[in-house]
């Protein structure tokens, strides 16, 4: 599905959707689809990144 900024009305596919200017100030960002994508995909990576992080646990296999 391709989605559009409101503000630009630039076009970008939805696996590849994130907020190009999310210093800007926009009126349609608290019901924007991109940023709201853009958001979650960055939280994924991130909670991604701290779990491969973590150290592992170690077992006792006696």
């Amino acid at each position: 599905m391709e989605l559009i900024c409101e503000k630009y009305r630039e076009k970008m596919p939805e696996d590849e959707a994130y907020c190009r200017r999310p210093n800007e100030y926009c009126k349609f960002r608290t019901a924007c689809i991109i940023h709201f994508v853009g958001q979650e995909r960055r939280r994924g990576a991130a909670a991604g990144q701290s779990a491969a992080n973590r150290p592992k646990k170690a077992t006792n296999s006696e």
